[in-house]
């Protein structure tokens, strides 16, 4: 059973405290010094966006309720879609992998193209060379091959799809949780 306490982005799977992809990959230094970046607001923004998404999709979200900062990223979702013609199977479901012990919550697993896909929503305007680690780490919570995208949404109603094709990305995340966990059991 796969417990995500939201309070402080943790998991547990069977009373197993298990890292989240963003911690091992963050632990690991592929961010770099994120924190020009990943400002208070940016990631309340990000949030926000990420759930009227969801409720979009759920068909629960009361339109009303969307600040006008969300509204242009939620539309440019709703651009990606149409021009896409994406259909998210999969939104927002926290996953663990038993085998290699960490967990975490892929944005939308759904069809693009008739093909499964991994889509992960990103707000800010850098493009980070580690989102494609990222997305290789959600693959192997699927446990299936999906083709891996970020989509970069942004305050004009615009959007970027971004396809990671590069097959070493999965060997480079399963390194960086080797470290993370060479680190927990060697440096405490």
């Amino acid at each position: 059973m796969l417990v995500f306490n939201e309070a402080d982005h943790s998991y547990l799977l069977n009373g197993t405290r298990f890292p989240s992809v963003t911690k091992i990959i963050v632990d690991a230094g592929l961010y770099g010094d994120g924190s020009a970046y990943f400002t208070d607001y940016s990631r309340d923004r990000g949030s926000f966006v990420h759930l009227a998404i969801k409720y979009y999709l759920e068909g629960t979200l009361d339109d009303s309720t969307i600040d006008p900062v969300i509204l242009p990223y939620l539309n440019a979702w709703k651009k990606f879609e149409t021009n896409t013609g994406f259909v998210s199977e999969i939104t927002e479901q926290p996953m663990a992998s038993e085998s290699f012990m960490f967990a975490g919550i892929p944005d939308h697993i759904g069809k693009l193209n008739g093909l499964m896909a991994c889509i992960d929503v990103k707000t800010g305007v850098t493009v980070f060379p580690a989102e494609q680690i990222q997305l290789a780490a959600y693959e192997i919570l699927y446990g299936k091959p999906l083709k891996r995208f970020s989509l970069h949404l942004n305050g004009e109603e615009k959007y970027k799809l971004i396809e990671h094709k590069d097959r070493q990305d999965r060997g480079i995340f399963l390194a960086c949780l080797s470290l993370y966990q060479w680190k927990i059991n060697h440096l405490k």
